[in-house]
């Protein structure tokens, strides 16, 4: 990213924020601890007691396990107002070094339709979660992107015997979500899923699969060795995946792939390019059990956001060079 702003310059100008939100992370955290500990030992003395007056060991164990269960139920919710308020001061202002136009929603989402739009999910998903949506511009692209938990809705038999159902979710897919305009014209679309060997990788790389529905779209082979290691090309035509996957962009996404580490789906779509990076990574969590202002946080969230900004630029998105000639 070159407009890759350097990581020190723009975490100098965020220090005075960052350094403010010290004594609150030190204070969350302590009340955090408290919190545990009035759970914890208390559960601990109690299993105690039951056991000396002749009751199993189990309540030793099982005790201090749901109340360490409790706790960790209560845990966001004493973490949230810190963790707002570092997204709010440090996180916001951080992506207007990076972006124009932008707008940050901490708790914002890529939504339903752009996840139906890409073509890369074998099925629709029931409903559509997040948090950390990013919208802007940047090298004149219009770029969004957030971390998505895809689900679908189950009813399930309460308990062996069946009976009444209850509702419960089932995540078919977790990871991050890119949409960027693609200033190539396509005459079709251009579908590229993780290779089928990564499928052992689990079901979020499962979830990366060919739709039901896409059938009008075939299977392309590509002359690029290291890019079919990693992908597997559907098309309109493969008139149409060679024209979008030009050589240089195969060995830019076969490079992205091996610096993500995790499965990657990426389509061409109406003027549209989508990515899906499969992954359980969160991507802009404040270090809550280390110091706030350290260089090398501060570099890790510039390079995590940097690895898809980046590709605007070596894809060349931000190049509206191309018409209807190129297909003469």
């Amino acid at each position: 990213m070159p407009a890759s702003p350097s990581p020190l310059s723009a975490y100098y100008r965020l220090v005075p924020q960052i350094r403010a939100l010290e004594p609150e992370r030190r204070k969350t955290w302590l009340t955090l601890a408290a919190a545990w500990a009035a759970l914890i030992i208390p559960s601990l003395l109690l299993g105690a007691w039951l056991v000396r007056l002749g009751g199993s060991w189990l309540y030793l164990v099982g005790l201090p396990l749901a109340a360490a269960g409790l706790a960790a139920w209560l845990s966001p919710s004493l973490i949230y107002p810190f963790k707002y308020e570092f997204k709010r001061k440090v996180i916001r202002p951080m992506m207007k070094e990076l972006l124009r136009d932008v707008d940050y929603a901490p708790l914002g989402s890529v939504g339903p339709f752009d996840l139906e739009a890409s073509l890369l999910f074998s099925a629709p998903f029931s409903g559509v979660e997040g948090e950390d949506l990013v919208v802007g511009r940047y090298e004149d692209v219009e770029v969004k992107f957030s971390e998505v938990v895809g689900y679908r809705e189950l009813e399930q038999p309460r308990g062996p015997g069946g009976g009444r159902k209850v509702p419960s979710k089932q995540v078919l897919f977790r990871g991050l979500f890119f949409v960027a305009e693609f200033n190539k014209l396509t005459r079709g679309q251009v579908v590229v899923y993780p290779d089928a060997l990564e499928g052992a990788l689990g079901p979020l790389a499962a979830a990366l699969q060919p739709r039901r529905d896409s059938g009008k779209l075939v299977h392309v082979r590509m002359e690029d060795p290291r890019f079919e290691r990693y992908y597997s090309v559907y098309a309109s035509d493969a008139e149409t995946a060679h024209y979008v996957l030009t050589p240089v962009l195969m060995e830019r996404l076969a490079e992205f792939r091996r610096k993500v580490g995790a499965p990657v789906a990426f389509s061409v779509v109406y003027g549209k390019l989508y990515m899906a990076v499969a992954s359980h990574k969160n991507l802009l969590e404040p270090p809550f059990f280390g110091p706030l202002a350290s260089p090398k946080v501060f570099r890790g969230y510039l390079e995590d956001v940097g690895l898809f900004l980046a590709l605007v630029e070596e894809l060349g998105l931000n190049r509206k060079i191309w018409g209807e000639e190129a297909w003469r």
